[in-house]
């Protein structure tokens, strides 16, 4: 689809009996999109920039006229797509809130009695009166998201603003959110942000390339994200620089062979080689590993773990030892760094160069096996069972009160 200004240009050239060259290549921001989302449900749009996911927000609040087929929503839609939008900046918060509950199709009264909610829930401090164009984008958020939730929509869709708020409003977001589909609300989600999709969407829709890949349970449609967007491939490479390089692999002990999954409660080695082109002094190296999110789990790390700096002349091995492996099934990713000591700058790093799937086991001869639903790491722990008896100077001298049924009195 041409824009108005290529269209004016080859008009024109048209005219002057000339022949310009229109492009070949079509692109489609969305391509076959068929989908319908229950009433009540939150639904999450996930996939990498440029798939399609706001193009698909502004088809469904009509900001963008589809070229082809229809989208079809039940009742009232509220809308936060980006920062400021919506707003007029000469106007002041309060009077903005009326104006996007006229838009919303609100009588003045149903308006000013949600109003204190609202004010109450953006926390703006004391900048209601003042016109938001001096607002932050934090601030701005805060607003539009109270207006959005407060004035009670049958539809909310929100794109990926939230992350421009602190950690305090994403909580009390995503509370409001999960409130507003328990009231029979519907919430489609688009984020980057794979846990917060995970804790919040009954369902989610990955698109990649304008195309929707898989629609299903949030769990599910996630992991296949985050399947199709890691390096699957468990075989070294290196990475270096002009002056260094390295490699990291996973092996079991006294095994050089590369691993090609690692067993929950496994013994792992993690081996770190390093090679320099010219001499390397006084090294320390660590490797991080990651779930597929990108969130930091562990760091291993030279120096902590008694390892003394070390000079690299040729080739050097930093061994870290594993032993119980404590990750829960799933896929997780590692990279590593090497640091000249009193550096804060890593002479050489690689970050997720490395990708591995835990598999279920059982530890400690346990009646089942640890699963992801079991959260992400496994602390070393022990149980036991004991009865606690009062002591004889309480009030209750001969722990009656505290003993299993049929158990004697203490003498």
């Amino acid at each position: 689809m041409s824009s108005l200004k290529e269209e004016i240009h080859y008009f024109l050239d048209r005219l002057r009996g000339r022949q310009s060259a229109r492009r070949s290549s079509e692109f489609y921001a969305l391509r076959d999109v068929t989908f319908s989302v229950p009433v009540g449900s939150v639904c999450g749009i996930i996939g990498r920039n440029g798939s399609g996911k706001t193009t698909l927000l502004k088809v469904l609040t009509s900001i963008t006229e589809p070229d082809e087929g229809e989208a079809r929503l039940r009742g009232r839609v509220g809308s936060l797509l980006e920062v400021g939008a919506g707003f007029h900046p000469e106007l002041d918060g309060i009077e903005n809130i009326y104006l996007n509950g006229a838009i919303l199709g609100m009588s003045r009264s149903e308006i000013t009695s949600k109003l204190d909610s609202i004010i109450e829930f953006a926390d703006v401090g004391a900048v209601m009166e003042t016109p938001v164009k001096r607002y932050s984008s934090g601030m701005y958020v805060r607003l539009a998201f109270a207006i959005a939730a407060y004035l009670e929509p049958d539809i909310l869709l929100v794109d990926e603003v939230l992350a421009v708020g602190d950690a305090d409003f994403q909580r009390k977001s995503l509370a409001k959110m999960k409130d507003a589909a328990g009231e029979g609300r519907t919430v489609l989600f688009v984020s980057h942000n794979m846990a917060m999709v995970r804790q919040l969407c009954d369902i989610a829709i990955f698109l990649e390339e304008g195309c929707v890949k898989q629609i299903g349970p949030s769990s599910a449609v996630i992991d296949r994200y985050l399947l199709a967007s890691t390096p699957q491939s468990v075989q070294v490479q290196r990475t270096e620089t002009d002056a260094v390089w390295g490699e990291l692999r996973v092996v079991e002990p006294s095994n050089e062979t590369v691993c090609p999954h690692l067993k929950f409660g496994g013994d792992y080695d993690f081996v770190l080689r390093l090679g320099a082109k010219q001499p390397f002094k006084r090294g320390v190296a660590q490797v991080r590993i990651l779930d597929q999110e990108g969130v930091l789990i562990s760091s291993l790390e030279s120096l902590a773990e008694g390892v003394d700096q070390f000079d690299i002349s040729e080739v050097v091995e930093v061994v870290f030892s594993i032993r119980s492996l404590g990750l829960l099934p799933g896929t997780y990713l590692a990279g590593y760094s090497l640091y000249a000591w009193g550096e804060e700058e890593a002479r050489l790093s690689a970050e997720a160069c490395l990708s591995f799937e835990v598999i279920p086991a059982t530890v400690n001869d346990a009646y089942w096996p640890y699963l992801r639903e079991h959260g992400i790491v496994r602390l070393a722990h022990s149980a036991n069972l004991r009865y606690p008896l009062l002591s004889p100077q309480l009030s209750d001298p001969a722990g009656l009160a505290s003993r299993p049924e049929g158990l004697p009195p203490v003498e």
